[in-house]
C-alpha cells in the first residue's frame, strides 16, 4: 500500500513487537519498532506502551525530517550529532543520575533525544527537574540539549 501514497503516518508503517525475557526493569519489558528500520523503537512495561512511545518517537522524527522513508524498506542505524550535549557534558551527567535514574555514559544521547524517550512520567518529572535545578522546560519536545542549555544558563545568571 505504501506505493500508492507519497505522504505516510504512523499507522502505514508495519511495526514489530517483542517481550524483553532478561529484563529486570518493567518499563522496558516490551519493545516496539518499525520493520525494517533499526534506529527508531521504543519501550514500555506493557506491549501498548510500547507502541505509544514509538508514536512519540515517530512524531519526532517527522518533525526533524523533510522527508520519511516509504513504509517496510530498509533504513540504517543512524547516529545525530552530539555537539550540543557534549557541550553541557558535565550537566548531562548530573541529570542523568538524579533525574533519568541511570549513567550517562550507558547509552548514545544525541542532539535530538527528547526527555520523551526514557518512559518516564512527565509530570513528576517535570517537577523534580524544577526542584533540582530551579528550571522549568518550556518547550514542549523536551530536547535534553536544550534542558541542559536551560541549566547552564540559571547556573551562570547565578
Amino acid at each position: 500500500m505504501s506505493y500508492l501514497k507519497s505522504e505516510w503516518d504512523f499507522d502505514d508503517y508495519p511495526i514489530e513487537t517483542w517481550k524483553n525475557h532478561s529484563t529486570e526493569q518493567n518499563d522496558v519489558e516490551f519493545g516496539a519498532r518499525f520493520s525494517n528500520w533499526s534506529g527508531l523503537f521504543a519501550y514500555g512495561n506493557t506491549k501498548y506502551q510500547a507502541i505509544e512511545n514509538l508514536k512519540i518517537q515517530f512524531i519526532d522524527y517527522k518533525k526533524n525530517h523533510q522527508e520519511l522513508p516509504r513504509p517496510g524498506a530498509n533504513v540504517p542505524f543512524e547516529f545525530v550529532e552530539n555537539v550540543r550535549i557534549q557541550n553541557y557534558e558535565s550537566i548531562a551527567v548530573d541529570f542523568f543520575d538524579k533525574i533519568i535514574g541511570i549513567g550517562f555514559y550507558n547509552c548514545y544521547i544525541s542532539d535530538l533525544t527528547s526527555l520523551h524517550e526514557f518512559d518516564l512520567d512527565l509530570e513528576p518529572t517535570l517537577k523534580k527537574i524544577e526542584s533540582e535545578y530551579g528550571i522549568t522546560p518550556i518547550d514542549s519536545d523536551l530536547f535534553l540539549a536544550d534542558i541542559f542549555e536551560l541549566i547552564h544558563n540559571k547556573k551562570s545568571s547565578s
